[in-house]
This record gives structure tokens, sequence and C-alpha cells, in this order.
């Protein structure tokens, strides 16, 4: 069994992929295609929404929940996720039109910017069924490992060190890997934030019995949370108190 844990990143994805009793590797590829073989089969973690906004939930449960869990510290890190007619539009323009008739709502630029990488997971979803691909959130990630939302922004030097930290206490066996894929990458094409967020996302993968949602199952009524087209709207995590 392989666990793997991705990022986007400025040239594409950054993946951290492990094994039971193996060290940890990574690989910055442009597009999901090139995972495949490495997803097939595996457990795998991905820091982007897999299950759209639709009309009858304009704000995804597993955001509001997460950004709750986050509170005021850290909530924004958690933004809204666009309807999929928006998602599949050519241009900003057309897109917040389609969010707008779908959601009474548009949104940012910012999201807009990962709209493609939206796109991109959703396509890899669409032909590749059997793949185990889950979302999560580094930032609740962490807050659930440290016991509370982080202080400092993943982009801060303390926030580096904040989030570095963390690691360290869950998987210090494997903390030259993070140097070292550090040394090996060049900033313009993944950030040292993409590559402890990736990280964090894999170690969980590896390390929980058992991974908790946001929404938890009870709080909405035993069921998963679906969007139209059946993708499971969830923000996975470990709860080490359970």
């Amino acid at each position: 069994m392989k666990y793997i844990g991705i990022d986007g990143c400025k040239t594409g994805w950054i993946a951290w992929i492990v094994s039971h009793n193996e060290i940890p590797t990574f690989k910055v590829v442009n597009t999901l295609d090139e995972l495949v073989d490495e997803l097939t089969g595996s457990t795998t973690l991905i820091d982007m929404p897999i299950g759209f906004s639709d009309s009858l939930t304009p704000d995804r449960l597993c955001d509001k929940a997460a950004r709750r869990f986050l509170t005021s510290k850290r909530g924004s890190s958690v933004f809204p996720v666009p309807c999929r007619e928006a998602v599949y539009q050519a241009d900003y323009i057309s897109a917040c039109s389609a969010n707008v008739e779908q959601l009474s709502k548009k949104f940012s630029k910012q999201t807009w910017g990962i709209v493609p990488k939206i796109r991109e997971l959703d396509k890899l979803i669409d032909d590749h069924p059997n793949l185990s691909i889950r979302e999560s959130h580094p930032e609740v990630v962490f807050a659930a490992l440290k016991g509370e939302p982080l202080t400092f922004s993943k982009r801060a030097q303390e926030g580096k060190e904040e989030r570095l930290s963390i690691i360290q206490q869950l998987a210090p066996r494997w903390s030259d890997c993070l140097s070292l894929a550090i040394s090996n990458t060049k900033r313009k094409d993944v950030a040292i934030d993409d590559i402890y967020d990736a990280f964090v996302l894999m170690s969980i993968a590896y390390n929980a019995p058992q991974l908790s949602t946001l929404p938890e199952p009870s709080d909405i009524g035993g069921e998963a949370d679906v969007d139209q087209n059946g993708r499971v709207r969830e923000i996975v995590y470990w709860n080490k108190t359970r």
C-alpha cells in the first residue's frame, strides 16, 4: 500500500509518496495524469476541492465546518468553492456569471487562479473512478495535530518554523527528507509551504489508524454529503484524541 499527499504548486503539483518501511520520496509534475501509476492502489489525500458547491448548498458543509474548526485565526484559508458550471467556463467573467446563476454570488480572482487545478482533478476522477483520492486541507490537519489553529501564516518564516516543528514531532525519522526536497527544488517551481503541506497530508495518510472528516457524518444524518454529481464533499484530517 502506498500513501500519497498532493498539493498544488507553481509548476503543477508536488506529491509525497511512501510505502511501508520505506523512505518517502517526492515528485514534482506538471499534470496529475503523470501520477496515475502511483495513485493506483494508493490512499491519497489532496489539498484541492473535490465536491462542488451547488444551488442546494452554496457554501459546502465541509468548508463551513473547517472555518469553525480553524476559528478567526486561520478560517480565511478556506475559500468558497465555485459550482461545477463555473469551473468549466473558459474565462473569469463567464465563470462568475455561471456562479451567480447557480449560487447567487461571484467568486474572487484568487479562486479563479486555481480553477484549472480543480477542473484537472475533477477530470482525473472522471477518467479513473477507481482511484482512492480524498480531499484534505493542510491548515485543518496542522491545527488538529497541534490541538489549536496555527498562529502564523504559512508564508511567514515563523509559520514555516511552526509547521516544520509539527511535522518533526509527527514523523521525526523523515525530517531529513524535507531538507532534501527543499534543496533539490527551485522556489520558482515549488514553495517551501507546498512541500510541507503535501508532506503532512502524506504523513497522516500513513500514520492515522483512521481519518476523521469535516463534517462528521453524525452531524449530517449519518450519511456522506455529496454534490449533484455524486462527489463526496468532505475535508479529512487526523483527530488524535480518538
